[in-house]
C-alpha cells in the first residue's frame, strides 16, 4: 500500500466528492474456489475489498462472477452506518443491491492495483436513474413503430434488435472530462485486468471525451507512468467529470486561468440544460445551431424524393425513408451502381489498415473496441470518386462547394470486416474544444455479410434498439446532432459483429459549420 495525493472529482449535478486514492498493487497469487465453487487457479491477485454502506438502507453484496461465469452468489448483508470486508480476486464484479428490493444498485470490478474500498451512498440509489422518456427520447411511440415501414423493409432489412425494451443499469452514456493537473492525465477503463485498458490522454489544462456507460469505471495515472492516483466511475447524468488536485494554493493560481472560468460557465449551462430538456449537453460549449440543411423526421416511413442527373439523360429518384425519429436516421436505396462500388473497393484494397479509436491528444490508438480495417480515399481519387460526391451533394441537400476536405467533408473511410470483427457502440462526435463537429453521417453499404454484420442503434425505440442490414449500393443517413446544436446522445450505434462472409462499407462524414480534423 502506498498513499498518494488526494484528488477532486467534480460531476455535473452533484457535489464535489473527495476520495484519499490509497492504491493497492498486489502482486500475490493464489488459486483457490470462488464463492460459486469454480477453481481460481491462474487468477493473479487475491484482494480484500472493503465496503462502506453510508446510505440509509440495508444493502446486499453478491458475487456476480467474472468474464467467463456470470453465476449470482450471495456474499453478505451490510447494514446502514456499517462496513465489512469481502476476499476476493481480481476480475471478479461485484453486485451492491438493495436488500429490500433486490434492485441493482452498483457493479464493482475487483482490479490489482486499485483502491478496493467501495463507500456506498444514498446518491447511488438506482432509483435516482430515470427510464427513457417517453417525451424526450422516444417519439417513436407517438410516431409509430418499424411496423409503419412496410414488407419492403421491415423486418429483413430493417428490425428490432430485441422485442423488449433494454433494462440494463449500463446505461450508454457520454462523458466529458476536464483536467486540472498539472500533467497529462492516461485513463484506463477497469476491465480487471493489473492495468486495465487504455482510453486515452486528458492533457493537463485540457479536456477529452468519451463513450461510456454508467457504472463504468477508470482508473487515472500520470501521463508515462502506472502511478495510479485516483478513479472515476461514471453515474447517469453526470456527463462532465472535473478532476482537479485538492491543494487549495495550487488551485488559486488555476482558478484566474481562462479555462477554468470557461468550464465553470459551461458546467453551470450544462445543469440548466439538463434541467430544461431531460438531456445532457454533449457538443462543445458554447455552439450554435447548425447552419447546414437537416432533413425533417416527422413520422416513420416519411420520404424525402431527391432527383438526379448524374446517370445520363435520364434522371433517377432516390428516396429518404425516415426510419426513426430519435436518432434521426434515413434509408437511401439505390445509392451507388455495381460498378462504383465495385471501384471504391478496389482502390481500397491495397490500402486498408487496421482501424483505430481516439482523440486529439493521443491521435488514434488501436482496441478491441473497433476491430474493422480502414482505407482512406480522397475526392479527387477519380472521376467516379468526384461523381460521387456531387451525387452526395444533392442527396444531403448541402452546396457541392462545401463537400470538399478543405471545408466541411471528409475523406471518404472504406472500412473492411472479416468474420468476429465489430466495431462497439459509439458517436461519431466529440467535443474537441471548438464549435466545428461531425454533423451527419452517410454510411454506404459496399458489399453485405452472408450473416450478421449490420449497423445497430441500440438507444433507439425505447431501447428495443434498431438493426439494419441494408441491400448492397444503399445507404444510411443519420445526424449527430439535434436542431439546437446540441449533440445527439441517441446517435450512438455499432458494426454488428459478422457472423459469416465479408463486409464492406463506406463513411462520409459532414462537419458543422466547417471542418476540423
Amino acid at each position: 500500500m502506498r498513499a498518494v495525493l488526494p484528488f477532486l472529482i467534480l460531476l455535473a449535478g452533484g457535489r464535489a466528492e473527495e476520495d484519499d486514492s490509497t492504491c493497492s498493487f498486489g502482486d500475490s497469487s493464489g488459486a483457490g474456489k470462488t464463492p460459486g465453487g469454480r477453481s481460481t487457479a491462474g487468477v493473479t491477485s487475491e484482494l480484500d475489498v472493503d465496503i462502506v454502506n453510508t446510505g440509509k438502507s440495508a444493502i446486499s453484496i453478491y458475487w456476480g462472477g467474472d468474464a467467463t461465469n456470470t453465476q449470482e452468489v450471495f456474499l453478505i448483508a451490510i447494514e446502514p452506518g456499517a462496513s465489512k470486508r469481502v476476499h476476493s480476486f481480481a476480475g471478479h464484479i461485484l453486485e451492491i443491491r438493495d436488500e429490500k428490493s433486490g434492485e441493482l444498485r452498483m457493479k464493482h470490478v475487483v482490479a490489482n492495483g486499485a483502491d478496493n474500498v467501495l463507500t456506498i451512498t444514498d446518491d447511488d440509489a438506482w432509483d435516482n436513474i430515470p427510464d427513457v422518456d417517453g417525451g424526450q427520447l422516444n417519439l417513436e411511440s407517438v410516431q409509430g413503430g418499424l411496423e409503419q415501414l412496410g414488407s419492403d423493409l421491415f423486418p429483413k432489412s430493417v428490425d428490432y434488435i430485441s422485442q423488449i425494451p433494454s433494462r440494463s443499469r449500463e446505461v450508454p452514456m457520454g462523458a466529458k472530462f476536464r483536467n486540472f493537473y498539472p500533467f497529462d492525465i492516461e485513463f484506463y477503463f477497469d476491465d480487471g485486468t493489473e492495468d486495465g485498458a487504455y482510453n486515452g490522454i486528458i492533457p493537463s489544462m485540457g479536456r477529452s471525451a468519451i463513450n461510456t456507460y454508467a457504472t463504468h469505471s477508470f482508473i487515472l495515472c500520470k501521463r508515462g507512468t502506472k502511478d495510479k492516483f485516483g478513479r472515476v466511475t461514471m453515474k447517469p447524468k453526470k456527463n462532465i467529470i472535473i478532476i482537479k488536485p485538492n491543494d487549495k494554493e495550487y488551485m488559486k493560481d488555476v482558478k484566474r486561468t481562462q479555462f477554468y472560468k470557461d468550464t465553470m460557465k459551461e458546467l453551470s449551462f450544462m445543469r440548466s440544460y439538463q434541467n430544461r430538456t431531460g438531456l445532457p449537453w454533449l457538443s462543445y460549449y458554447p455552439r450554435s445551431p447548425p447552419i447546414l440543411h437537416m432533413w425533417s423526421a416527422d413520422y416513420i416511413g416519411q420520404e424525402h424524393l431527391v432527383e438526379i442527373a448524374d446517370h445520363g439523360e435520364h434522371p433517377i429518384k432516390l428516396r429518404l425513408k425516415v426510419i426513426s425519429l430519435r436518432p434521426r436516421v434515413f434509408y437511401i436505396s439505390g445509392l451507388l451502381l455495381p460498378e462504383e462500388i465495385g471501384h471504391l473497393i478496389d482502390i481500397s484494397k491495397d490500402k486498408v489498415k487496421r482501424s483505430s479509436v481516439g482523440n486529439s491528444a493521443d491521435k488514434g490508438f488501436v482496441t478491441n473496441t473497433r476491430t474493422s480495417r480502414t482505407a482512406w480515399i480522397e475526392r479527387t481519387e477519380s472521376d467516379v470518386t468526384n461523381r460521387l460526391f456531387m451525387r452526395f451533394s444533392r442527396v444531403l441537400n448541402i452546396s457541392d462547394d462545401r463537400l470538399t476536405h478543405t471545408r466541411n467533408a471528409e475523406k471518404l473511410q472504406v472500412v473492411q470486416y472479416e468474420k468476429g470483427q465489430k466495431y462497439s457502440p459509439h458517436h461519431d462526435f466529440n467535443d474537441r474544444g471548438s464549435p466545428p463537429q461531425r454533423f451527419l453521417t452517410l454510411f454506404m453499404y459496399l458489399k453485405s455479410a452472408k450473416k450478421d454484420g449490420g449497423t445497430g442503434f441500440p438507444l433507439a425505440f425505447g431501447r428495443r434498439g434498431m438493426k439494419v442490414t441494408p441491400r448492397d449500393g444503399s445507404a444510411l443517413l443519420w445526424y449527430n446532432m439535434l436542431p439546437d446544436g446540441n449533440a445527439d446522445e441517441m446517435s450512438l450505434h455499432e458494426g454488428q459483429p459478422v457472423g459469416e462472409g465479408e463486409k464492406w462499407g463506406c463513411n462520409l462524414w459532414v462537419w458543422d459549420p466547417v471542418a476540423n480534423f
